[in-house]
C-alpha cells in the first residue's frame, strides 16, 4: 500500500471491522448466546484494538482528543499502555471478582489483549511504511 489514499482506505476498513466485531460480540453476549470464541474472546481482542485506532487519531475523521496526544504520541506509547491498562483490568478480577471491571480471571483475555494491540501495531509500523519503488526493489537484488 503506497499512495496516502491507499492508505487511509485501508484504516477506514480496519476500523469498520472492529466496530462490527465488536457489535458481533456485544449482541451474541447480550442475547446470552454461547459461541465460543465469539463470546468469550473476541471483545477482548476488539476493544483494546479499537481504543489503539482510536488513541492513535487513525480512523479517518478522528478529532484529536488529549488522551490521544499523550498516550497516542507514538504507536509504542500507546500499544504498550493500553496493553497494560488492559491487564491490570483482568488481574483485578482476582482481588475483586465483582468490583468495576466484573469477571472471572482469565489468562486467554491477556493473550487476547496482546495479539487485539500487537495487531494493530503491527499494521500501522507496515501502513506507516511506504511501498519501494520499483526502482529501489530492483536495486536491491
Amino acid at each position: 500500500m503506497g499512495s496516502a489514499a491507499s492508505r487511509a482506505q485501508a484504516r477506514r476498513i480496519i476500523s469498520w471491522v472492529l466496530f462490527a466485531a465488536f457489535m458481533l460480540a456485544a449482541l451474541l453476549n447480550m442475547l446470552h448466546r454461547r459461541a465460543g470464541f465469539l463470546t468469550n474472546y473476541l471483545a477482548d481482542v476488539v476493544v483494546p484494538a479499537w481504543l489503539y485506532v482510536t488513541v492513535r487519531g487513525l480512523s479517518p475523521g478522528t478529532p484529536p482528543t488529549l488522551l490521544g496526544r499523550t498516550v497516542g504520541r507514538t504507536p509504542e506509547t500507546a500499544a504498550l499502555t493500553l496493553f497494560v491498562a488492559s491487564t491490570l483490568t483482568e488481574i483485578s478480577q482476582i482481588r475483586w471478582p465483582h468490583g468495576l471491571f466484573a469477571g472471572r480471571f482469565d489468562p486467554y483475555d491477556i493473550l487476547a489483549y496482546a495479539c487485539g494491540v500487537g495487531a494493530c501495531y503491527a499494521a500501522e509500523r507496515c501502513l506507516a511504511q511506504p511501498a519501494p519503488s520499483l526502482r529501489a526493489r530492483a536495486e536491491g537484488l
